[in-house]
């Protein structure tokens, strides 16, 4: 197992100060939530659920696991998923600062409201994993049909070519001279 990092112990002490006095840990790990993309830093304990992403600690949340309605794992290449689906909570998330038409730029926070989480953990037998498992099902929380992701080919998902080494491009001296006020290309 690699050393745990600074940001993995930061999130760790973070939501262990969250814990109330008899709470007690059941598991730990790392998975990624759906919709961030990124690493989660999990906390099992017997009543709830606490995650945050790594290096992100405003954007962490919680979830009783008595407000979980039904849940759903599934299989996605190598990696397991888990969807709870569950009473509304509301977290900070990232959004982008300005909005015009399609275009979207800038970076912000805003509240955002769901009524479902998704992780997805490198192996079906992680600690985090096994432990929400077992904590839904001593609570008979309804199961929903399996997940099912969509599959591409390896072809497909490498772009349909092997890696081969070639000649780097070069932009064209006009277009360096006019963009970027180069006269002698280097």
């Amino acid at each position: 197992m690699s050393p745990r990092s600074t940001y993995t112990e930061k999130s760790d002490i973070l939501l262990r100060a969250a814990l109330d006095a008899d709470e007690e840990v059941v598991a730990r790990g790392l998975a990624s939530e759906y919709r961030s993309g990124g690493n989660e830093y999990l906390l099992v304990t017997a009543r709830r659920l606490l995650w945050v992403p790594v290096g992100l600690p405003r954007w962490g949340a919680e979830l009783d696991l008595d407000d979980v309605a039904a849940w759903a794992e599934g299989t996605q290449y190598h990696r397991w998923g888990l969807l709870l689906k569950h009473r509304p909570i509301e977290r900070l998330a990232h959004a982008p600062e300005h909005r015009v038409l399609w275009w979207a730029w800038g970076d912000t926070e805003e509240l955002r409201r769901q009524e479902e989480t998704r992780f997805m953990f490198s192996r079906r037998d992680t600690d985090a994993a096994v432990a929400i498992r077992d904590q839904l099902e001593r609570r008979d929380v309804k199961i929903l049909e399996p997940l099912n992701f969509e599959e591409l080919p390896r072809e497909e998902r490498a772009g349909g070519g092997i890696f081969t080494a070639g000649r780097r491009a070069r932009l064209s001296r006009a277009w360096t001279e006019r963009y970027f006020g180069l006269r002698s290309w280097p």
